[in-house]
C-alpha cells in the first residue's frame, strides 16, 4: 500500500486516482486530449482504460510511462498489478497499441515499470 493509501487508512478512491492521471497526463507536451479512466479490481489493484490523442508514438511511450510512475504513489507495490488498456490516436488518425510497441497486449503496470522505465 502506498504513503497516501497508509496515511488515509485505506487506498484511494477510483475517481481520485483518475483525476490524478489525468492531470499528469495533460500536461505533458505532445497530448492532445485524453480520456482515461482508473477503476478498481477485484482480483488486481485496477485497470486503467481510455484514449489518448498524441502527437507521435514517443509522445504515447512517455503516457504509458507517466502514468505509471503516478500510481506508483498512489497504490504502492499495487501499481504493479493495474492493467493498462490505454490506446493512442496520432494527429493522423493511426491507432498505437501497447503491443505494437513490443510490450503486451494488455500490459501490467510491472512489465511498463521493468520494461519502460527500467526498475
Amino acid at each position: 500500500m502506498g504513503l497516501l493509501s497508509r496515511m488515509l487508512g485505506g487506498r484511494p478512491g477510483a475517481a481520485a486516482i483518475t483525476e490524478t492521471i489525468g492531470d499528469a497526463v495533460r500536461v505533458l507536451p505532445g497530448v492532445v486530449q485524453s480520456s482515461l479512466v482508473f477503476n478498481h479490481q477485484p482480483h488486481a489493484s485496477g485497470a486503467v482504460s481510455g484514449v489518448v490523442d498524441v502527437s507521435d508514438t514517443p509522445t504515447f511511450l512517455e503516457v504509458l510511462r507517466t502514468v505509471r510512475r503516478v500510481l506508483d504513489p498512489l497504490l504502492g507495490d499495487g501499481a504493479d498489478r493495474v492493467t493498462f488498456y490505454l490506446t493512442g490516436r496520432t494527429l493522423d488518425g493511426a491507432s498505437v497499441q501497447p503491443g505494437d510497441l513490443g510490450l503486451s497486449q494488455p500490459p501490467s503496470g510491472r512489465e511498463i515499470r521493468q520494461r519502460l522505465l527500467g526498475s
